[in-house]
């Protein structure tokens, strides 16, 4: 076998690098299944906002930032999905979105939306979806079973 080849195995063999993971594990459904929570909530906020521009034009317009960061981070997941750092920030948008969901119907969003809305399905499905999300963020960033070996740095004497 040349060198090369050999060397470019041994590379993409290896462990979490620089914030990339092993590209050649079994869990190339993990990055596709978190794309599709962020596209999936960024669909349902889009198809919302209209709606919500009309009733209260602040919190249209939330809705339209929320559709704009969902959708940059479906195109960096899908531009480099084992990048820990975007999966981190798709994780933290996805449950900053349900947190947003969950004050809005238990106390009301201050500057947005001052008073609490009713629960209904495409909010709480579209929760559901954020939190699959969420939970494959937390897994691609740590995954179940992997022991993760401290690096120490030690002192040398000369």
């Amino acid at each position: 076998m040349p060198a090369r080849k050999f060397e470019a195995r041994a590379a993409a063999k290896g462990a979490m690098r620089n914030g990339r993971a092993n590209r050649h594990s079994s869990s190339h459904w993990g990055p596709r299944l978190l794309t599709f929570a962020c596209a999936a909530s960024a669909g349902a906020h889009a198809g919302l906002a209209p709606a919500h521009l009309s009733g209260e034009p602040r919190l249209g317009a939330a809705f339209l930032v929320v559709v704009a960061l969902l959708m940059a981070t479906v195109i960096a997941v899908a531009a480099r999905p084992w990048d820990r750092r975007i999966t981190t920030e798709a994780g933290l948008l996805l449950a900053g979105v349900m947190l947003a969901y969950l004050a809005s119907r238990t106390t009301g969003v201050p500057v947005l939306d001052p008073e609490p809305e009713a629960l209904d399905a495409v909010g709480i499905a579209t929760n559901g979806v954020e939190a699959v999300g969420v939970v494959v963020a937390v897994w691609l960033i740590h995954p179940v079973g992997r022991t993760v070996r401290p690096t120490h740095l030690q002192e040398v004497s000369r």
